[in-house]
């Protein structure tokens, strides 16, 4: 179930979110790629945390990994589409007004510390433990989660999300050049905003986008609460329910 599940009804309303990583744990994640399904659980996790304490709901997450930054450089994060509410234990729909997705900072953090915790040996712990500590020391106010406002019809929105999700870490129209020995590249300095350009050689390059293949079975973009397998069948009732509420009120 992808994002037409979202798109049957509008009073699904989803907001898009981002949940980054301190640029210090980077290379925790690339050395230990395992952990990236356990980042991906803990983001939504923590949204289905927030309903349950909200108001006992269940909501509807797609979640997508991305391991790329605008320079192909190796920055993992999640993506989301939060359906804005969720269904209650009764099976009934109840719709939230906001998110808030920047009071969840220090929460994201604390999460995500664990989860290298968690899944790593003593002896990996012990070697990481500095990045961890800086971490925590140098983000006083959390790790950063983004949350666009929603603009334009819905409809538009989502298929640019579902389009954004699924973007591969470069696309051909930002190779500026190649020689046969160097490549250069286009990207957009999230410092200033302005347009750039880095030029590598091949096999620099090639060592770039080998870095973003996912592991074999690895599924990059997952779906939680109302979207996941198990619920998908209480999904599409709700769905029904939700458009016939409409139609009648």
């Amino acid at each position: 179930m992808g994002t037409s599940s979202f798109r049957r009804h509008d009073s699904y309303n989803p907001s898009s979110c981002h949940f980054t990583i301190d640029e210090g744990l980077r290379d925790v994640f690339l050395k230990h790629r395992h952990l990236l399904k356990p980042l991906m659980d803990a983001a939504a996790n923590l949204i289905k945390s927030y309903f349950k304490k909200k108001g006992k709901l269940t909501p509807g997450i797609i979640a997508g990994l991305h391991t790329f930054g605008s320079r192909v450089n190796f920055n993992p994060h999640v993506h989301m589409l939060v359906s804005m509410g969720g269904l209650t234990k009764k099976g009934k729909w109840k719709t939230l007004d906001f998110i808030p997705f920047q009071m969840l900072r220090k929460q994201w953090q604390t999460v995500v510390l664990k989860v290298i915790r968690k899944h790593l040996t003593e002896r990996e712990k012990k070697v990481v433990q500095p990045r961890l500590q800086a971490a925590y020391s140098n983000n006083s106010e959390g790790f950063y989660v983004y949350a666009p406002k929603q603009r334009g019809k819905i409809n538009e929105q989502l298929r640019y999300i579902g389009r954004y999700i699924r973007r591969p870490a470069i696309g051909m129209n930002r190779i500026v050049a190649y020689d046969g020995q160097f490549v250069t590249f286009k990207y957009e300095d999230k410092t200033d905003g302005k347009e750039k350009h880095e030029t590598v050689t091949v096999e620099e390059f090639i060592i770039l986008l080998i870095r973003h293949i996912p592991d074999e079975q690895f599924k990059t973009i997952r779906h939680y609460g109302l979207y996941s397998r198990r619920s998908k069948s209480i999904s599409k009732k709700s769905l029904v329910y939700g458009k016939k509420q409409t139609e009648n009120g």
